[in-house]
């Protein structure tokens, strides 16, 4: 039974989605604690993760799946500086973050050929992760895009 159920699962995500709750604050405001929303795994294997996608990536290190946004593709270099998101030397304007990142943030990556980086909408809330806690992720360790809020 535990081979049909597992096979049953996998039919309906590839057809349907699959249902993810959101747990944390790292999101806010675009999702809240609770909140269901609906991810397309495997939806990368045949597109490309564009610049503020809302993903589910696996946490490095951990079995710990979390929601965060897109903000760096392969091949820039990602900064967070003078509480602003530059990539590539420019300032890139974030209409979907909570708050002004503090000023005193400073962090720096360069990706590579299928690497990218991800962080939470919530840039002020403590205890945050995403990129700024495991660095850049390969495009394996993007399960897929929030496809639809369910609740």
């Amino acid at each position: 039974m535990g081979l049909l159920n597992r096979l049953w699962r996998r039919i309906t995500e590839r057809a349907f989605g699959l249902r993810v709750t959101v747990t944390g604050i790292s999101m806010s405001p675009t999702f809240s604690e609770g909140d269901v929303a609906m991810v397309e795994p495997g939806r990368y294997r045949s597109a490309e993760p564009s610049r503020f996608d809302v993903v589910v990536v696996r946490a490095p290190g951990t079995n710990r799946e979390d929601i965060k946004r897109i903000v760096g593709l392969p091949n820039e270099l990602v900064e967070i500086r003078d509480g602003s998101l530059w990539i590539d030397g420019e300032v890139v304007a974030e209409p979907h973050i909570a708050s002004p990142m503090p000023s005193n943030w400073l962090h720096a990556w360069g990706t590579r050929d299928n690497e990218y980086i991800v962080l939470g909408d919530n840039r002020g809330a403590p205890g945050i992760t995403g990129s700024r806690k495991y660095g850049p992720l390969e495009r394996g360790a993007l399960v897929g895009p929030i496809v639809r809020r369910l609740s």
